[in-house]
């Protein structure tokens, strides 16, 4: 018998209740909002929970309580059994990593801690797998009957991480060059954007998609790939290759900046339109005047933020035009907030990790960099 989308919608939903109300007769359930959790990144409030799409989206919130757990929704491709596309949902207290799980069912509730006396600290439930592979949803959060759960608090700024695989995090956990894309091995957590906001007491938000660029996304035969281009997405909740959650596709939301508006705008893109651009310099203006419009864009969105555009992890072929792209943009619109950063390139002896992608190791020397430029620029600013 085939079953219509709706009725397959509401029989997810099903799911969702009856595992919360599964759990009520034991615990109390939280409410998902502003009283008891803080949104990380691109978190989208929906009727039925809390999605997650961008990389490192999720909640954190203070706790104290025997029994933490949560439940969460997989999206429409979800479908039993774990894939190299099923979301990867980890969950950190007091910075300890507690559960890390790939999202195969439709709803799945799992238990974070169950101790004998209260756990107390501070709790990150975040997807760190990419939007366009993998989608997820919080829908429903648990804890011991005397339970507490207030928000995480405001940090001392905030940071937007704008980028492509380099940012996601792609292959950081499989140490095999020669092997590929999976979400069970990517991890926006380990990446130079997140080591960042950490070492720096920031809230953070990605923007980020594997293989995408400026004016072009990744090819292999040098023809323009100019549908995977972060500026026609960059104003969406997400972007995902097909799935849904809730019946909703992400790339359809518009994202509302006024919830998020960031001290500092970090840009890496580039990479992927190198494979494109070569040295022909026809295509190197395109990415330099295209890059320009889309500066002028970020700035629109984000009118008090400094913005660092670095380019380098994977090859830095297009160093030089990603810097006239900054001093164009600076003249044509007088705006000094911002300042270009080379950063160093990965190195063997750092290893290797899927398709050629930067290493934890790789990432955390990147992060110094940005450290330094983004400490100089909060004291100048």
């Amino acid at each position: 018998m085939k079953i219509s989308g709706k009725k397959t919608f509401l029989i997810g939903l099903f799911i969702i209740i009856s595992s919360c109300a599964g759990i009520w007769a034991e615990n109390k359930t939280i409410a998902l909002d502003s009283d008891h959790v803080k949104k990380i990144g691109r978190t989208y409030e929906h009727s039925n929970g809390l999605v997650l799409a961008y990389s490192a989206s999720g909640i954190e919130f203070n706790v104290k309580s025997k029994y933490l757990g949560v439940t969460i929704a997989g999206d429409s491709g979800a479908s039993g059994h774990e894939t190299d596309s099923s979301a990867r949902i980890v969950a950190f207290v007091n910075g300890e990593r507690f559960l890390d799980k790939l999202i195969s069912k439709k709803s799945e509730t799992f238990t974070i801690f169950d101790e004998d006396k209260n756990v107390e600290g501070l709790v990150q439930i975040l997807k760190v797998s990419e939007s366009a592979n993998s989608l997820a949803a919080i829908t429903c959060l648990t804890v011991n009957e005397n339970g507490i759960v207030t928000p995480g608090k405001e940090r001392e700024f905030k940071i937007e991480f704008v980028g492509d695989s380099i940012t996601c995090g792609y292959g950081v956990d499989d140490p095999v060059k020669e092997h590929h894309f999976k979400t069970s091995t990517e991890d926006a957590t380990k990446t130079y954007a997140f080591k960042t906001a950490q070492a720096l007491n920031a809230d953070w938000s990605f923007v980020s998609v594997s293989g995408w660029g400026i004016i072009s996304g990744y090819t292999g035969d040098a023809k323009k790939n100019a549908n995977s281009v972060i500026p026609r997405v960059y104003d969406k909740l997400g972007f995902s290759w097909g799935n849904t959650i809730f019946g909703i596709n992400p790339g359809n939301i518009s994202w509302n900046f006024d919830s998020y508006q960031p001290d500092f705008v970090v840009i890496n893109l580039g990479t992927n339109d190198a494979t494109y651009t070569k040295k022909k310099a026809d295509r190197l203006q395109e990415y330099v005047d295209s890059y320009t419009d889309f500066l002028k864009q970020i700035r629109r969105k984000n009118p008090k933020a400094y913005i660092i555009c670095c380019l380098g992890m994977m090859g830095d072929d297009l160093y030089i035009s990603m810097s006239q792209a900054v001093s164009k943009y600076s003249s044509e619109t007088g705006d000094s907030k911002i300042s270009a950063l080379r950063l160093k390139p990965q190195q063997m002896s750092d290893s290797i990790c899927a398709d050629w992608h930067p290493s934890e190791k790789t990432h955390e020397k990147a992060s110094k960099q940005l450290i330094d430029v983004i400490t100089k620029e909060r004291i100048n600013y």
